[in-house]
């Protein structure tokens, strides 16, 4: 049974509004919990219409308060846009109010594809370029490494003292980002999104071979995060994928757009542009299927890339059946009995009369 964990982007979709989003997130957070997943993370975004989080630090302190056993963190926190001694206090407060439960996971985008918000988010101009000063002065300030004396950073100490900050991750994409995280001490979790799955093999094992602890006992901790849609069969899983990977085709022509309804994402022709787009990516990292399906994929990427954990993103138009994926993936990786009620569309179990 490999360790299952969820990403959670905030799925806007084209039928309702951003808020209600924030309320599915809590509804699929409590799910999590109930079901066995190990994390769940809510991602970083500014201006993307069809991904409606925008103040993960927040939300986590939310989603604590209203589940018990599920670690809960940022997917990430992105670095340019925030002050590293606000990031090391917000975490240690949420450390402090739930010790424990709490992730911080850090990565070096903006968090957005249009240059006004981009500009409006960076603190510095060369907030990007800064990523890995930045992130020293994060660990320095929240005690896990010890800075230079002449750093202004090496006199400070982010509130409150005496409480831990929570384990951290860097999140990646590259066997550079592998390499950042394994000489840092920290934890790394590779995007496997439109690349090709072997990219995420050589990057965490590349992480393993050069971790350095940061204090003695700690371990490794890669994790492998993909899109992924579990269906009641193939033809089900595509269609659940569908108004993700029409918005992704939207997104990069020019028109962002919320994620529509499966039936329209399915009815709908592809401009020239779009079937371009489409053709330069690379969805083989993508995991879509039936339970015995997705099962098989996740066993030969985890024995492929020595995961410790999979994060699934998911996103998906109608909650009911991001819920119903969620559990189905559940089943595949071997948190739910093979053996239960079935799963149905709506995510509620089946229940013979």
């Amino acid at each position: 049974m490999v360790a299952l964990s969820i990403v959670d982007q905030g799925p806007v979709s084209a039928e309702t509004s951003p808020a209600q989003t924030l309320h599915e997130t809590v509804e699929l957070a409590r799910l999590a919990d109930e079901i066995g997943y190990t994390r769940f993370w809510v991602a970083e975004h500014h201006g993307v219409r069809n991904m409606g989080i925008a103040a993960p630090e927040v939300v986590i302190g939310h989603l604590a308060d209203r589940t018990s056993r599920l670690r809960v963190g940022s997917g990430g926190m992105m670095l340019p846009n925030h002050a590293p001694l606000h990031v090391a206090e917000q975490f240690r407060t949420l450390e402090a109010l739930h010790p424990g439960r709490i992730d911080l996971g850090v990565g070096r985008s903006t968090g957005t594809g249009d240059d006004a918000t981009r500009d409006a988010l960076l603190r510095t101009t060369d907030g990007v370029e800064m990523f890995g000063e930045h992130l020293r002065r994060l660990l320095g300030a929240g005690g896990r490494l010890k800075l230079a004396p002449e750093d202004p950073y090496s006199v400070l100490t982010a509130s409150p003292d005496g409480v831990p900050l929570p384990p951290v991750f860097l999140l990646g994409a590259s066997v550079g980002s592998a390499e950042t995280a394994a000489r840092t001490g920290l934890g790394y979790a590779f995007l496997s999104v439109n690349k090709n799955p072997a990219n995420a093999a050589s990057a965490l094992r590349r992480y393993r071979e050069l971790f350095v602890p940061a204090f003695e006992g700690d371990q490794p901790l890669a994790i492998l995060a993909a899109r992924i849609w579990v269906g009641e069969d193939e033809e089900h899983a595509a269609a659940l994928a569908a108004p993700e990977r029409l918005a992704v085709l939207e997104y990069l022509t020019g028109n962002p757009s919320a994620l529509e309804p499966v039936d329209r994402a399915l009815g709908r022709r592809l401009t020239d542009a779009q079937a371009a787009a489409r053709d330069t990516l690379d969805l083989r990292a993508d995991i879509v299927g039936g339970v015995d399906h997705v099962a098989q994929r996740l066993t030969a990427l985890v024995d492929a890339s020595g995961a410790d954990e999979v994060m699934a993103i998911s996103n998906i138009h109608d909650p009911e059946d991001r819920r119903g994926s969620f559990r189905r993936l559940a089943q595949a990786a071997g948190l739910a009995p093979a053996g239960g009620p079935p799963i149905t569309r709506n995510g509620a179990p089946h229940v013979q009369p």
